[in-house]
């Protein structure tokens, strides 16, 4: 890797320090897992995200950690799967990649044992994998089927209709597009672009207000997550 494009050297350097983080602290892997946004920031593309994954480099999943949880929790994806909330650790074999090409000495003996390790001592379980580091303690996937369809503008929940738009609401459906997007994670950040005249907190909890109004089937309820800068969504039990 030693002829790695700058945005490599850059990416490898984030994570390589990350890696030297849960190291230092005696923590897993994931306390400290790059988020994808920054790996774009050194200048990433899908195309890059794929190849790290491919060769072995890397492990992702997507973070689900709400406000006020205890450390950080995941939720696996599919291998080439990434949303707006994946984040990244470095597998053994990636830490000696990374460590080329940022021209860092690693010994394999000595990244092999931290790994190890960091299994032992994780305060959330790992799971093996031939030998690689190992993945996060993955929450549950939701048993609910969630489908939100931007052409008819339908919102369904285990196949019942939920709200229909006759017309359009913009706000709303960005939220609702940004959860289909991410597969109906717990929570997301606040999609809705910057406006100059309205306060982003104020819009986002009118935005939330407005999409628990008028459901046909009443099954979701839509909260902010105490920051003013996320949403989450829960089941309405029946009574």
């Amino acid at each position: 890797m030693s002829d790695s494009p700058n945005k490599f050297i850059r990416a490898f350097s984030m994570l390589l320090e990350a890696y030297d983080y849960a190291a230092d602290t005696q923590s897993t892997l994931w306390d400290f897992a790059v988020p994808i946004r920054s790996l774009k920031e050194c200048g990433l593309d899908w195309s890059d995200f794929r190849w790290l994954a491919r060769k072995g480099f890397v492990r992702h999943a997507q973070e689900v950690t709400l406000l006020g949880d205890d450390g950080r929790d995941f939720r696996a994806t599919g291998d080439l799967t990434f949303t707006r909330r994946t984040c990244f650790v470095l597998t053994e074999s990636g830490v000696l990649a990374a460590a080329g090409a940022c021209n860092k000495q690693r010994n394999a003996d000595s990244v092999n044992v931290f790994s190890k390790n960091l299994v032992a001592k994780s305060r959330r379980p790992f799971a093996e994998d031939d030998g690689q580091a190992a993945g996060p303690s993955l929450t549950t996937p939701q048993p609910h089927i969630i489908q939100w369809d931007t052409n008819s503008r339908q919102l369904h929940m285990n196949g019942k209709l939920v709200k229909r738009f006759k017309w359009p609401a913009a706000n709303q459906e960005a939220l609702l597009n940004a959860f289909q997007e991410e597969h109906w994670p717990q929570r997301i950040d606040d999609p809705l672009p910057p406006q100059t005249d309205q306060d982003p907190k104020r819009r986002l909890a009118d935005t939330i207000k407005c999409l628990n109004r008028k459901q046909i089937n009443r099954l979701l309820q839509f909260h902010g997550d105490g920051t003013g800068e996320g949403v989450i969504w829960e089941v309405i039990e029946p009574a």
